[in-house]
C-alpha cells in the first residue's frame, strides 16, 4: 500500500492543496505513515499517526530519516483510546474499504471526525460512490464457480457450487478484467463530513449496451480527493482497492436494447444481498449463503439467545482474569495446564494461547 503510485500520487496532490503551515493533521490508521510524511514535506505544523499495530512505531523512523522527526508524533492503539494533544485542521484516511462499506472502517472515520476534527476542518478523501454495473467475466466464473460442477479426480463437489455462487470475488488484475455490458451508475453516494450509516439499499436499472452472459454485478468505489476523483474501477489503473463480482449463477444471457433491474443491500450485519431481474430471469445472491451454515450457528446469531461458555470459553475468561499484572504469562499457562488439562497438549499450547490474548488485551 505505501507504494501504490496511482493512490499516492492523488493523495499528495489532495494533501498539498490544503494543507498550510499552520496545518495540524491526523493520518488515521497511519500504516507506515506514508500520508503522514506527506502532510509534512507539505509544511504541516504537526502532524499525528494512529494505527494500533507496532508498525507505527517503523513509521515514526521513516519519519526521523527523511528529516521529519521534530513534527510527527506516533500514537499505537485503537482510535477510541487514543487521547490527542489537540484537535486538528486535516483528517487523512484510507478508511473505505473495496466496496466502500466493507471492512466496517467508516465509523472510526466518523469518530475521529467528530471527536477530532475542527469546524471548518478538511477530510481527505471527503466523499466518496460505490460503482455499479453488469459484466461479463466468463473466465472468472468459470474458474471460481463453474468448476464446482466438474468432477475432480472422481470426486463430486457439485453441491458445494451454490456457496461459491454467492461469494464476492476480486477483480483485480488483467486475467480478470471484465467486459461492461452496459455504463457504470453510482448505486450509493456518501459525504464524509456528514454521514453516519454504514448500510446501503439501493437500487438500479440499465440499458444494456453489449450482447453477452451477465457474470454478475462489478461494484467499485471513486473517492474524491481534494479537487479530483480516484476511480478503482476493473477498467482504471489498479490501485490498493479492488474491484468486485457480485456473481449471478447461472450467468444471464442478455441481449443489447434489452433492459436490467438491480438491487444492493448490506444491513448492519455485514452480509451483502444482490438482487439482478430481466426479462427472462431473476436471480438473488448473498454472501450470507457463501458458506455452510449449521442451525445450531445460526441459533446463536439470534438476539435472544443466552450464551453458555465451553470448556474452551471457560479457559480462555479464567485466563483473561488473570491479566491484573500480578500474574506471569508463563505463571497463567502453567495454572491452565493444571485447571483444564483437557484443553491443551502441552505447557507450550497454553503459553501460546496466553501470549495471545495478553497481546489481544493489551492492544
Amino acid at each position: 500500500m505505501a507504494f501504490d503510485e496511482t493512490r499516492n500520487r492523488a493523495y499528495e496532490a489532495a494533501i498539498q492543496r490544503v494543507v498550510t503551515r499552520d496545518s495540524v493533521v491526523l493520518d488515521l490508521g497511519a500504516g507506515l505513515g506514508i500520508h503522514g510524511l506527506m502532510a509534512a514535506r507539505a509544511g504541516a505544523r504537526r502532524v499525528f499517526l494512529i494505527e494500533p499495530e507496532s508498525v507505527v512505531h517503523s513509521a515514526l523512523d521513516v519519519a526521523r530519516r527523511n528529516g521529519f522527526g521534530d513534527r510527527i508524533e506516533a500514537f499505537q492503539g485503537r482510535l477510541e483510546d487514543v487521547t490527542l494533544p489537540e484537535k486538528v485542521d486535516v483528517i487523512i484516511s484510507v478508511f473505505t474499504g473495496n466496496l466502500l462499506y466493507s471492512e466496517d472502517l467508516l465509523p472510526s472515520l466518523y469518530l475521529a471526525r467528530d471527536r477530532w476534527l475542527k469546524p471548518g476542518g478538511h477530510l481527505i478523501p471527503d466523499r466518496a460512490e460505490l460503482m455499479l454495473a453488469p459484466v461479463a467475466a466468463g473466465k472468472l466464473h468459470a474458474e471460481e464457480i463453474q468448476v464446482w460442477s466438474e468432477p475432480h479426480r472422481g470426486y463430486d463437489y457439485s453441491s458445494l457450487r451454490g456457496y461459491a455462487g454467492n461469494s464476492m470475488l476480486s477483480l483485480r488484475g488483467e486475467s480478470t478484467k471484465p467486459t461492461l455490458l452496459a455504463r457504470a451508475k453510482v448505486i450509493e453516494s456518501a459525504d464524509f463530513s456528514l454521514a453516519s450509516a454504514t448500510i446501503i439499499d439501493g437500487s438500479a436499472s440499465f440499458d444494456i449496451e453489449k450482447e453477452g452472459a451477465c457474470s454478475g454485478l462489478a461494484s467499485w468505489i471513486r473517492i474524491h480527493l481534494g479537487d479530483q476523483w480516484l476511480d478503482c474501477g476493473p477498467e482504471d489503473p489498479p490501485v490498493h482497492w479492488s474491484p468486485q463480482l457480485l456473481p449471478v449463477d447461472p450467468e444471464l444471457m442478455l441481449e443489447a436494447g434489452s433492459h436490467l433491474l438491480t438491487g444492493v443491500h448490506r444491513g448492519r450485519g455485514g452480509d451483502w444481498t444482490w438482487t439482478v431481474e430481466s426479462s427472462t430471469a431473476k436471480f438473488r445472491g448473498s454472501t450470507f449463503l457463501g458458506q455452510p451454515r449449521r442451525l445450531a450457528d445460526l441459533q446463536r446469531l439470534a438476539p435472544q439467545y443466552c450464551a453458555v461458555l465451553s470448556q474452551a470459553g471457560r479457559a480462555r475468561l479464567d485466563a483473561m482474569g488473570r491479566f491484573t499484572g500480578e500474574h506471569s504469562n508463563e505463571a497463567i499457562a502453567g495454572y491452565l495446564l493444571l485447571t483444564y488439562p483437557t484443553q491443551f497438549a502441552s505447557h507450550e499450547a497454553a503459553l501460546d494461547l496466553v501470549q495471545r490474548l495478553a497481546q489481544a488485551a493489551s492492544s
